[in-house]
This record gives C-alpha cells, sequence and structure tokens, in this order.
C-alpha cells in the first residue's frame, strides 16, 4: 500500500472515531485496515437516550470517513450502519433525501472538528490500530 492511500486510509477511520466519540458512542478498535469496531446502539438506548439522535449520532459516523477523506469509498460496512442508522430513526424522508442531508452534517461535523481528526489520523497511520480505550486517551475525550 502506497504512503499517500494509507493517509487517507488513517484520516477515513480517524473522522469515524472522532465523530463516534463526540456522539458518545464507545469505539472498541480501530485499524489502518480500513476497520473501525463500535459499541452498539442498545447500550444508549437503555440509557435513555432518543433513537432519533442515537440514529443521527451513527449516521455521522458513517459518513464522516468519506467526508474527512473524499478520495476514498464507503465500505460495506459504512453502508450498513448507515442504512441501520436510517432505519432507526424512522424518518419518514426516502432514503436518498435522508442521505443528502446526513451526508451534509457529517460535512460540517468534519469542518469543526478536522484538526482533531487529522491529528488522530497521524497517530493511527504511525500505529497501524488502536484500542478504543487509547483512540479516548489520545483524544482526551472519556466522556460518559
Amino acid at each position: 500500500m502506497s504512503e499517500p492511500i494509507s493517509n487517507e486510509i488513517a484520516l477515513h477511520e480517524a473522522a469515524h472515531c472522532v465523530a463516534a466519540l463526540r456522539h458518545e458512542i464507545g469505539v472498541r478498535h480501530v485499524s489502518v485496515d480500513g476497520e473501525v469496531a463500535l459499541n452498539p446502539p442498545g447500550d444508549l438506548l437503555e440509557q435513555g437516550r432518543h433513537h432519533g439522535a442515537v440514529a443521527l449520532g451513527y449516521a455521522v459516523v458513517a459518513l464522516a470517513g468519506q467526508a474527512a477523506a473524499p478520495t476514498t469509498e464507503m465500505s460495506k460496512s459504512d453502508q450498513q450502519l448507515l442504512e441501520h442508522s436510517v432505519f432507526l430513526g424512522s424518518w419518514g424522508d426516502d432514503p436518498d433525501t435522508m442521505r443528502r442531508a446526513l451526508s451534509a452534517l457529517a460535512a460540517l461535523f468534519v469542518q469543526h472538528h478536522r484538526k482533531e481528526i487529522e491529528k488522530l489520523a497521524l497517530v493511527l497511520h504511525e500505529r497501524g490500530s488502536m484500542s478504543g480505550t487509547e483512540v479516548e486517551e489520545y483524544l482526551g475525550s472519556v466522556r460518559k
């Protein structure tokens, strides 16, 4: 894998992590192999978080990677996460309309958190993989 491609993947995956943590979604593991493991939404729903807010958070997480690194593509797991979030949100608009709206939110999120995403991407690129705890410690964002 060439250096620029690896850096773009690290940027893509770092954006998923920052979006997850900022939406109070736990990260279990991330790697430059294109994988981010997240905590499932059940815990948040059991804690009383509204399903629409949880769905929105997961949608932004799903779309943040491509918003941060536009030359990368959404993986099948990113697409599934987006589909599940739209289902969980039970939004009345058609899926294409929702995807455009959610993509705009993800792009805005990435714009506001760009420096944080880039810093995490550098560390992730160097290490190759990180546990969720390492990501949280690095970002200093352990939020309950």
